[in-house]
């Protein structure tokens, strides 16, 4: 059953409402473009940006006010033929962690230098094996780790697109033409005090050469979307309702084609857990079917920008722990920061875990 808040997209049709209903908390935006550069190499740039709409979180040691809380990317220069990657930038304007006297020093940008290392392997199937061991967890950076994660299922799939077009059409782009590009917005909103609704907006463009006689539209060779709706309980961080909707459209079909319910395929996720095992079930329900491929990574997307999502809630927990006070008991939400272990800043004997420990341990005296 869909969410009260979509009660507008249950039936497939040409348009698909804002499912977004309540407070609004948090937003996530992923993308991934691909370009052609110089002597014919493609240029990739993937870019993560959380956008913080309400409260503010307090760290061990600092506090976290709305507004930009990371802004990062990632460029490749590649070989379109093996996707080699010739050449990996990073860069990360905005990070949660500043170097500062309280973290020794150490931030959320010291990882990088692990993704360079990246450089000459390819986009194959085996390269997020590579990368998961290199910067997953206490090496790396969430973050970015969920950026190339994306990037190294976009680009594969859209340099197979781009490459069936060239041959079908005989026709190249020409250098600084972008040709692909993978928007992601995962937004979060508070319902009441009980649900939190959450959607996942995903987007493929591929687009043709540009020709001087030719309308912009007509260079619309596919524009694949999928729009996730779902409810979340707030204390179990379950599904209480899950929707998915799929359409693909070219320059031919912009104004006819509807959308489809893919709903039923993935009904087994209502009721279960959206932390933790999500990425496991989502690769359990769609490893054997190619079709649902762009699905998968629209809801890899969810669990990590919820993650987000629950941050932006402070101010719901400084009234439950009031309430907690008056009647001598403890707010059912007592710890807060990040997952021990989950990156590098919060690693296991880091300056952060241990601040946060010694807090845990004075507020418990």
């Amino acid at each position: 059953m869909a969410p009260d808040s979509v009660q507008g997209l249950p039936d497939a049709g040409r348009s698909a409402p804002a499912p977004i209903a309540g407070l609004p908390l948090h937003t996530r935006s992923l993308t991934v473009s691909l370009r052609v550069a110089a002597n014919g190499r493609w240029l990739a740039r993937g870019d993560v940006i959380d956008l913080r709409k309400n409260g503010f979180v307090p760290t061990s040691y600092d506090i976290q006010p709305a507004g930009v809380i990371h802004s990062m990317s990632i460029e490749l220069e590649l070989d379109p033929a093996s996707l080699r990657m010739d050449a990996v930038r990073v860069e990360q304007p905005f990070v949660a962690v500043e170097p500062s006297e309280a973290t020794r020093g150490e931030c959320c940008r010291d990882p990088a230098p692990r993704l360079v290392d990246l450089e000459g392997e390819c986009l194959d199937d085996e390269f997020p094996t590579k990368l998961s061991a290199k910067f997953g967890g206490p090496r790396g950076c969430s973050h970015l780790l969920t950026l190339f994660q994306l990037m190294a299922s976009a680009i594969p799939h859209a340099a197979a697109i781009e490459h069936d077009r060239a041959e079908r059409d005989g026709t190249h782009h020409a250098e600084g033409d972008r040709f692909f590009r993978r928007a992601v917005f995962v937004d979060g909103s508070r319902r009441d005090d009980q649900r939190i609704d959450v959607s996942v907006a995903f987007s493929d463009s591929v687009t043709r050469p540009w020709t001087p006689d030719a309308h912009s539209l007509t260079r619309v060779e596919r524009f694949h979307e999928v729009r996730i709706a779902a409810t979340v309980d707030r204390k179990r961080f379950g599904f209480d309702a899950l929707q998915v909707l799929e359409r693909m459209r070219d320059a031919d079909s912009l104004e006819s084609v509807e959308w489809n319910d893919r709903t039923p395929a993935f009904a087994s996720f209502v009721g279960t857990p959206v932390l933790p095992g999500l990425a496991k079930r989502i690769f359990g329900l769609t490893a054997d079917d190619p079709s649902l491929a762009a699905i998968r990574d629209a809801l890899l997307m969810f669990a990590p920008g919820f993650i987000q999502v629950i941050a932006a809630q402070m101010d719901l927990y400084f009234e439950e722990r009031a309430r907690a006070r008056e009647q001598g008991t403890e707010p059912e939400v007592a710890r807060l920061g990040g997952n021990p272990g989950a990156c590098f800043m919060w690693r296991e004997g880091g300056p952060i875990a241990k601040a946060t420990f010694a807090m845990d341990e004075r507020a418990s005296s």
